[in-house]
């Protein structure tokens, strides 16, 4: 043997007499012999240990079936000894890597991720009995989709926004996708789901209405500031830059026929432009923050701009109050709030802004919800940066199964868990 290597054989004494047939009870004889190798934790760093168990074969005299001798110490399963799987398990729950115990204990990377697989799937399992046992249901639900690799690969996640556990997770984020939650998930345990947080995801919307009927649909707050911030804020602001751009090199290319003041106006003219196109391309972040969030220089900067572009604007203004209507208690008032808003902006003959109103009110009835559920899903974003984190961690996954069971895993408000 190897240096790095250490081995302790044991040979079984057991009698034929004293065995029997594990499938009729019947006599058996010895028909052979075999060993079981199984892996055990290092005597130390770099000295692997190794347990070899040399057995009998049996057949039954009655049945005329064939076993092998049951070897002790032997995890289920694996091909490891019940003490190294606590070990190895113990570490997983301490965030030692896969790839570190690997080292460590020279056992095979797969045995080691079966061992972590199977602490969250007891885990889970337990965790779900004894909720159930206490009656729990959930009544608020937020569904997203997180994206599992590059490629636009996307998976979908439910979670109880109460707990902030993870309900589900299923691959992939269209219609029939999100159809298996429902398939797989009791509807008496949904019964008492009163709302339900979403992005503007038609199937979402479509699915949500066709198994939770009584359940209120509440469009995200966030999800629509940040489209109204790319759809409108952004093309809007865009197209005053390109514009003061474009009048800036109009200017210069009349310069080479000027002369005296013209010349020196001109010049000026073509360097105000392109400050001002400048100033407008920095403007985004300033344009998305809330006004009573902004310093008075800031705040300032921002009314001296928006007074010479009104289009700019009367968008800035309508997404101020599109954030408050976001803060109403009350349903009647958001829903007469929401209706003017939508005329306002159809009546304002700015392309992306009508685009937007047109599209968006049809979804007023989930945005007025809003003021009686106000919810969001807020929580479940924040979620997907700790999903980011596994996937770095294990530079991402190959076996879906184990990823959406860490991701659920990961949820469990239980202490010492990784």
């Amino acid at each position: 043997l190897e240096e790095t290597e250490s081995v302790l054989l044991f040979e079984s004494r057991q009698k034929a007499e004293e065995a029997e047939c594990p499938h009729c009870r019947g006599k058996v004889y010895v028909d052979g012999y075999g060993q079981t190798r199984l892996k055990d934790m290092p005597v130390w760093y770099g000295m692997a240990q190794e347990l070899r168990f040399q057995c009998h074969r049996y057949e039954c005299r009655k049945c005329g079936r064939k076993f092998t001798e049951g070897v002790p110490l032997r995890h289920p399963g694996t091909k490891v000894t019940e003490r190294a799987a606590r070990w190895i398990q113990a570490m997983l729950r301490c965030k030692v890597s896969i790839r570190s115990i690997q080292k460590l204990t020279g056992i095979h990377w797969e045995t080691i991720r079966n061992l972590h697989l199977e602490i969250m799937e007891n885990t889970l399992e337990e965790h779900m009995a004894e909720l159930r046992a206490k009656g729990y249901r959930p009544k608020f639900l937020a569904v997203d989709e997180f994206s599992i690799r590059r490629g636009h690969t996307y998976a979908t996640c439910v979670m109880d926004l109460e707990t902030g556990e993870v309900l589900w997770v299923g691959e992939g984020r269209s219609k029939e996708d999100f159809e298996v939650f429902f398939q797989e998930t009791d509807t008496d345990f949904l019964k008492d789901v009163m709302a339900v947080a979403m992005d503007m995801n038609a199937s979402y919307h479509l699915l949500v209405k066709k198994h939770l009927p009584w359940a209120q649909i509440v469009y995200d707050r966030y999800h629509m500031q940040a489209q109204f911030g790319k759809d409108v804020l952004g093309v809007v602001r865009l197209a005053e830059a390109k514009a003061h751009k474009e009048r800036s090199r109009t200017v210069k290319e009349t310069i080479a026929d000027l002369n005296g003041e013209d010349r020196k106006r001109a010049k000026e003219e073509a360097r105000k432009e392109q400050r001002q196109y400048s100033q407008i391309k920095k403007l985004r972040w300033t344009l998305l923050t809330k006004a009573d969030s902004l310093s008075e220089s800031r705040a300032a900067h921002l009314r001296e701009i928006l007074d010479s572009h009104s289009d700019l604007a009367v968008c800035y203004a309508m997404k101020e109050e599109m954030c408050d209507l976001f803060d109403l208690r009350d349903s009647a008032a958001a829903e007469r709030g929401w209706k003017k808003w939508f005329g306002a902006a159809k009546e304002s003959s700015i392309p992306a802004l009508v685009k937007f109103a047109e599209l968006k009110e049809k979804r007023i009835d989930g945005l007025i919800a809003h003021a009686t559920y106000p919810i969001s899903t807020g929580k479940i974003e924040g979620f997907n940066n700790k999903i980011k984190v596994a996937k770095r961690l294990a530079y991402g996954y190959r076996d879906n199964h184990f990823f959406f069971t860490l991701v659920r895993f990961l949820s469990v408000p239980l202490p010492n868990f990784p």
